[in-house]
């Protein structure tokens, strides 16, 4: 039986891991004693602190632009991470299992170096609910016209933006939340009411990986 890939999917997750391999990483003792380079852990050490800056940049201000720059990051520490294991952590003979461990490194995980993102890309349907400030966004796969998941999709990120101009793809909505649900409902305050909202969904895999953004899809709230 094929095991779950060590590198969690979930964003919170990814950043509880990159804070476990700094202090790992930034621990003269350990880095001395594993024969690590130091040169290869600064570029690695800079990679999960330009990550986490970016998540940190994104919490304070959650725009268009600094949801695509914190993406971005979380790709490149990654692959970063995953790099460093395969190649410096995983047949370390300087290192025993529990040395591996505290990088959340097991001998029963896949060595995995790349997942597929779905390919399909759903479509996208916006309903008004009994509440007036209510919209329920609907995932729908194009091979049925259903909110059924295709096979290899683990869930739905939905994005959204309340008033301005519609942007050029799903990719730069400013709000964002994963579902496992094929279906949201994203409430409102009467404040609101009037504006046009602008919604946008796309497939993820098992470990967090995007397929094609749905078309853009607006709605005006009330």
């Amino acid at each position: 039986m094929a095991h779950k890939d060590w590198i969690p999917g979930r964003e919170l997750h990814v950043i509880e891991l990159c804070l476990k391999w700094k202090v790992v990483l930034e621990d003269p003792v350990k880095v001395a004693a594993y024969g690590w380079d130091p040169a290869v852990l600064a570029v690695v050490l800079a990679m999960i602190d330009g990550f986490l800056a970016a998540y940190e940049a994104y919490r304070m201000n959650d725009s268009s632009m600094n949801r695509l720059t914190k993406n971005k990051a979380k790709e490149k520490c990654i692959n970063e991470i995953r790099y460093f294991a395969n190649s410096s952590v995983r047949f370390n003979k300087k290192m025993d299992e529990a040395a591996k461990a505290q990088l959340s490194i097991f001998s029963r995980d896949t060595t995995v170096t790349h997942h597929h993102a779905p390919v399909i890309r759903p479509d996208i349907v916006v309903e008004n609910t009994r509440s007036h400030f209510e919209h329920r966004i609907l995932a729908l796969n194009p091979k049925n016209g259903k909110a059924s998941k295709p096979d290899g999709v683990y869930g739905v990120c939905y994005g959204w933006q309340v008033g301005g101009e519609s942007p050029l793809s799903g990719e730069y909505l400013p709000k964002a939340k994963f579902n496992r649900r094929t279906s949201l409902i994203v409430s409102y305050t009467e404040g609101e009411k009037g504006k046009t909202a602008y919604y946008a969904v796309c497939y993820e895999n098992g470990a967090g990986e995007q397929g094609s953004w749905s078309l853009i899809e607006e709605a005006v709230i009330g």
